[in-house]
């Protein structure tokens, strides 16, 4: 059985293009419902097309500044000093 993620080789606009509050891209298939916390960074598409706007968004990683207003400040290690 083929996984949904996999190219399915007939050039439909089988795959979208997912990203959430953090900044991550997952790749997703067009037949499934998009997860709670996740919009659509890129609209149904080629398999192909979907994985250049991966590429893209790996090369261009959100801010750090960006990234700790979304998650928050980091907790403090357990038995850091005070």
């Amino acid at each position: 059985m083929r996984s949904p993620f996999e190219d399915p080789g007939r050039g439909e606009e089988s795959h979208l293009v997912l990203t959430n509050a953090a900044g991550e891209h997952s790749l997703w298939p067009a037949f499934a419902d998009i997860p709670e916390g996740w919009t659509v960074a890129l609209p149904a598409s080629g398999h192909r097309a979907c994985l250049d706007h991966l590429e893209r968004a790996a090369a261009c990683p959100p801010s750090t500044s960006t990234t700790e207003h979304t998650a928050g400040p980091r907790p403090e290690p357990s038995g850091a000093p005070q």
